[in-house]
């Protein structure tokens, strides 16, 4: 018949006795000394979770139960300068033709409703017959004639 020892895997020694303790995970009976504490991430620190376990039975903390520790936002800058965008703002712009035009506060202008590419059928602004309007489909919104779209320099 064979013997099963009742100490699991723990060392029994009469001349330096040491205590036994399970596993609180496998179930396996250690030495006490041989345990150790399970630890886990909450927050920013690690807390013990009460667990006694094994070598095999002990897990690293999870990296993804950590805070996240945000850095401070930088100080800002003394006497900070802003840009001018309204002085910035030119009175030309460039059609996809690659004309220039000059836009003037006096002469307002309407943009171009077709969008015909130079040398189509339509190239005239606001000339589109199939654009929405009252009874004469040829000019939007009840105008009489085209638009003015300021001079080509």
């Amino acid at each position: 018949m064979a013997y099963a020892s009742r100490s699991g895997r723990a060392r029994t020694n009469a001349s330096a006795p040491e205590a036994h303790a399970i596993c609180d995970r496998c179930s396996f009976r250690f030495n006490h000394v041989d345990l150790q504490w399970q630890f886990d991430w909450a927050g920013p620190s690690l807390i013990n979770k009460r667990l006694l376990v094994c070598r095999k039975c002990l897990d690293i903390p999870q990296e993804q139960l950590r805070a996240i520790i945000i850095p401070a936002d930088p100080v800002p800058i003394q006497n900070p300068r802003i840009e001018y965008f309204a002085q910035y703002e030119t009175d030309r712009r460039t059609t996809s033709d690659g004309s220039i035009r000059v836009t003037e506060d006096s002469n307002p202008r309407v943009q171009q409703q077709t969008g015909e590419p130079p040398g189509g059928i339509n190239t005239q602004p606001g000339t589109d017959p199939n654009a929405p309007g009252d009874s004469d489909p040829g000019l939007p919104y009840g105008t009489t004639e085209v638009p003015k779209t300021g001079s080509l320099t």
